[in-house]
């Protein structure tokens, strides 16, 4: 088997982080890792601590993963230059420093948003790849949504980020942005992404669906138990006021709660007073997390942003756990035409229709069988690393343009779909 030298450039990487973006990182790593790739991973402890207090805890044990810390002798001054400006000094240095070690056959630039430009500069021979884990090419918020609050239709992006509290990035207004120069591929977890921010790049967007590796390996499938599950940081734009409100009601709609944010302290005043069927887990274990999902009736996506392809949902479907997500973003194509789960618009009243219709049709256990084959088919590490490698040997884009070149389309079995009802809603 060919191999090769990785160098993956993120801002955030485990325990250094806030989200998904560093955990597919992470996973990333280790399974090119395992198959006998050289991986270095780079990333900004200064990052993360300008956006929380605190010690993350441990590094991950060793497995395979050369981690290089970026150092920043300034603080936080460092990630909030590259914000602004488009470039630290420190992050360019070390990256070209550590670029001329490795020699690396392979770049991927992942979340880059307070790394800088700096980090995509090519070295000689090498590939280079970028992930959106967000609409940051296009976006300045990162999110698409307008002063934090609604969609965006109409660009406005220094009076957004004025009002959103956050300084303009100068460098989208200069000649330094021409959509990452450089890169050969990006690759985009879902189509609604890559539909999204095509036009802002340079270079084909490739949709290939998120993986994680499987909790599960027998497969085994288990009866839901009497409550569903949120998983994510607690934060508006994920549609936690209005599962407050939903578990508020006479509805019964009973509902756990795994991560932590800004959102924490309102949820649990709600619990402590017995003012919503809410349950607080916070950060939990990975094995409690597994059997979380195992129990639940289904996972719940209620967010207001147009989500890309959250890793909690494949999680999910991989033990089986169906979904009931918002219309928003990318989150209805994990939904595979019904065959894993409804949609609904991200209010607390569509919420509890889309629960009160999902129950009346018995789908928490009719649509079990169907969640885990989806995952079979379009979300083991295996499949996305045979698409990812297939790029990367490529060795720069073999079409024009267009989202989609090359990778197959993402598909449920039969046997998944005949424990469907029809479309989602």
């Amino acid at each position: 088997m060919e191999t090769f030298r990785f160098l993956l450039a993120t801002t955030f990487y485990p325990p250094y982080h806030l989200g998904g973006d560093a955990v597919h990182v992470q996973y990333l790593a280790e399974a090119l890792a395992s198959r006998g790739h050289e991986v270095h991973v780079e990333f900004s402890p200064a990052a993360y601590r300008l956006k929380r207090r605190g010690s993350p805890g441990p590094m991950p044990r060793d497995n395979g993963v050369r981690v290089h810390a970026i150092p920043s002798p300034l603080g936080r001054a460092q990630p909030v230059s590259a914000h602004v400006l488009g470039r630290s000094g420190t992050v360019t240095r070390f990256h070209e420093r550590l670029s001329r070690e490795v020699r690396p056959d392979v770049v991927h630039l992942h979340n880059i948003s307070l790394l800088g430009l700096g980090v995509v500069k090519r070295p000689p021979g090498a590939v280079m790849l970028y992930t959106a884990h967000d609409y940051w090419a296009r976006c300045p918020r990162s999110d698409l949504l307008k002063f934090g609050k609604e969609p965006c239709v109409t660009p406005s992006c220094v009076t957004c980020a004025l009002v959103s509290r956050r300084p303009p990035q100068l460098w989208r207004y200069g000649s330094a942005w021409r959509g990452l120069p450089g890169v050969d591929w990006a690759i985009a977890p879902s189509r609604y992404m890559a539909g999204a921010i095509e036009s802002s790049l340079g270079c084909p967007v490739v949709p290939i669906p998120n993986f994680a590796p499987d909790p599960n390996p027998e497969g085994t499938v288990s009866p839901p138990g009497d409550y569903y599950l949120f998983v994510g940081v607690l934060e508006p734009h994920k549609g936690l006021l209005e599962i407050a409100r939903a578990a508020a009601g006479p509805s019964g709609l009973r509902v756990k709660v795994v991560g932590s944010g800004s959102l924490a302290r309102h949820l649990a005043d709600l619990q402590r007073n017995g003012a919503a069927r809410i349950e607080l887990e916070g950060w939990v274990t990975r094995e409690r997390l597994t059997e979380l999902y195992r129990g639940a009736r289904a996972l719940l996506l209620p967010s207001v942003w147009p989500e890309n392809a959250p890793l909690v949902a494949v999680e999910a479907l991989a033990m089986g756990t169906p979904l009931l997500t918002s219309t928003r973003g990318g989150l209805q194509e994990v939904l595979y035409g019904g065959a894993t789960g409804r949609s609904f618009e991200p209010n607390a009243e569509a919420l509890l229709t889309s629960v009160d219709a999902f129950e009346r049709e018995g789908l928490p256990l009719d649509l079990r069988c169907g969640a885990r084959s989806a995952y079979e088919a379009n979300h083991r590490t295996e499949s996305y690393i045979e698409r990812y490698i297939r790029l990367v040997q490529t060795r720069g884009p073999a079409v024009t343009s267009s989202v989609g070149a090359g990778v197959p389309t993402p598909h449920v079995s039969e046997t998944a779909r005949a424990g469907s009802s029809g479309g989602f809603p």
